[in-house]
């Protein structure tokens, strides 16, 4: 029992860790110039000659790394409802100490996000699990397999940099929300962290760092890992950290595990109660992105509401 508890409790310490680099990403955004998304190997060039931000992703692998070796020895019971927690914090920092703001609609959508982390954690079953590690599907002799999990992750991404960078001009011009750019960033996050699992497989079934290199995770790893830091730069400079970080956490989480039944043969649980619960923590999942704004409420856009109740008032 002891022994769970300490790796739950590195496990939160290193999601906590993870998310601190969130915020220091945020604060290297702020110093840089305009990032574009059509303009990516500028921006890696700004993210790598940044020693604040250099600072974060030191600390951001530190955190993943640690939550490896936390989250390999408990299950996806526990790991989930830890991303939840850590996830509140986030959020209760943001709004406390950046002085961000949420609206009720918002809130709404975070809290569903929340509960569904929950029940998609609720919903594990250790001969699932036990059956996903001992799977192996290696270098993925077809192709075309990896090329359809990777598709979805890449496009989507695309997407968000393309119409994200698109200058919509007039005076109700409206940017994309930080949701938008989470959808993105998290979707390569997601596949990412399936390349390391697979890493891992690899290296367990043969113990050999050629057989790693031999097979497509690592390659996978770091593509994607590059476009979701790439992403989640821009994000951060152009939106709230609260809204990204948890779109980014939750989309990442949910790919891991649609991609897991295709990479690793990992099953949806067969027994009615963690059938029903992970199917439930999908669905609200889903509900959750689409009750978020699509686009950021503009800056002047309450002053001018105020306004106008005041004239009303006088008249």
């Amino acid at each position: 029992m002891g022994h769970d508890l300490g790796y739950a409790a590195l496990a939160l310490i290193a999601t906590t860790v993870y998310y601190v680099a969130f915020l220091i990403f945020r604060i290297s955004a702020r110093r840089m110039e305009p990032l574009r998304g059509g303009r990516p190997l500028r921006v890696g060039w700004l993210m790598m000659t940044d020693p604040v931000w250099l600072v974060g992703g030191l600390l951001l692998f530190l955190g993943l790394g640690y939550e490896v070796v936390a989250f390999s020895a408990v299950s996806l019971a526990v790991a989930q409802p830890i991303f939840a927690v850590s996830l509140v914090f986030l959020v209760a920092f943001a709004v406390r100490f950046l002085g961000e703001r949420l609206s009720a609609r918002e809130w709404a959508s975070v809290a569903l996000f929340v509960l569904a982390t929950v029940l998609i954690g609720l919903s594990a079953t250790s001969e699932g699990e036990l059956r996903a590690d001992a799977t192996l599907t290696g270098t993925l002799t077809e192709p075309w397999t990896m090329a359809a999990v990777c598709a979805p992750a890449v496009v989507v991404a695309a997407l968000v940099w393309l119409v994200g960078d698109r200058r919509a001009g007039g005076r109700h011009a409206r940017k994309l929300a930080g949701v938008a750019y989470g959808i993105g960033a998290g979707a390569c996050a997601g596949l990412a962290e399936a390349g390391i699992r697979g890493i891992s497989i690899v290296y367990e079934d043969t113990g050999s760092i050629r057989a790693v290199m031999e097979s497509a995770y690592p390659y996978l790893t770091f593509v994607l890992a590059a476009l979701a830091l790439a992403q989640l730069q821009v994000a951060l400079q152009r939106c709230r950290v609260a809204i990204v970080a948890v779109v980014l956490t939750v989309i990442g989480r949910t790919y891991l595990l649609v991609s897991s039944t295709v990479l690793f043969d990992e099953q949806w649980p067969r027994d009615t109660v963690p059938f029903a619960l992970r199917t439930g923590g999908f669905v609200l999942a889903l509900v959750a992105l689409l009750s978020f704004p699509r686009y950021e409420r503009s800056a002047r856009a309450a002053p001018e509401a105020a306004a106008g109740k005041g004239v009303r008032a006088r008249s």
